[in-house]
């Protein structure tokens, strides 16, 4: 991710910036995005960024270019890189609150973690 800048206005966030290796993107049954932002810069380092969910037709959300994986193309669904230009969700899209994004991604790396032992001790 570079420069993903969601900034409260209201009952809204206002998302500006680009996104890169957005998983997914590119499938046509891709109708979400999760998009991890800074909200608060002062903030301690773990509480700095945020998760929201964008959906893809929003206005100002445009996907660019299809990015290649190890030179594969990763298809039918792909990585790509998303441009956001005063992009206008919702802040009830929010997840679990300003500042719990690193929160969220440590849970799910655990889950990731657990599988790979548990799948190594298989045998």
């Amino acid at each position: 991710m570079t420069c993903l800048l969601p900034c409260r206005d209201g009952d809204y966030y206002i998302i500006n910036g680009r996104k890169w290796w957005t998983s997914g993107a590119m499938d046509p049954r891709c109708k979400l995005l999760i998009i991890m932002g800074t909200t608060d810069f002062g903030g301690p380092t773990h509480k700095q960024r945020s998760m929201i969910l964008v959906d893809i037709k929003t206005p100002g959300v445009d996907i660019k270019i299809l990015l290649l994986v190890f030179g594969f193309d990763d298809a039918p669904h792909g990585h790509a890189e998303v441009s956001f230009q005063n992009v206008c969700v919702p802040a009830n899209n929010l997840l679990l609150g300003e500042g719990r994004g690193f929160e969220i991604a440590q849970v799910r790396l655990r889950k990731c973690v657990a599988a790979k032992v548990f799948y190594g001790r298989r045998d």
